[in-house]
């Protein structure tokens, strides 16, 4: 019986800790400025814009944004951070295809990329 007690007084002791833990973890990823950003995030996007169009720091919309994929090349991945979106390709190397690219998405151009060369030296 006492085992028991012990058992049960330890299992509480780790309870009350994982909980804390986790109030914890969750209290420090919402004041990381996570909220804030995104509150500046619309406040750029809410002023005299078009909806359905972006707008660069001078306010005016840039237009659609063509991706050229070469043939039998196929889009891996994309990837979204800051302001700027990468886009990976995959296919076979002959064609061109391992490449990653990098494009801004307040002005829509492209910031640079990197290709896979199999050319021996």
């Amino acid at each position: 019986m006492k085992a028991i007690k012990i058992a049960v007084a330890i299992m509480t002791v780790l309870l009350v800790v994982g909980f804390a833990v986790v109030i914890y973890t969750i209290s420090t990823r919402l004041s990381d400025g996570t909220l804030s950003k995104k509150t500046e995030e619309v406040e750029i996007l809410s002023g005299d814009s078009v909806p359905g169009t972006l707008l660069d720091k001078s306010g005016k919309p840039f237009d659609t944004v063509s991706i050229k994929i070469p043939a039998g090349c196929r889009l891996a991945d994309t990837q979204l951070l800051e302001g700027r979106v990468l886009f990976r390709f995959d296919g076979e190397l002959s064609r061109d295809c391992q490449r990653v690219e990098l494009y801004n998405t307040i002005t829509g151009t492209k910031v640079g990329g990197w290709q896979i060369d199999i050319s021996a030296d």
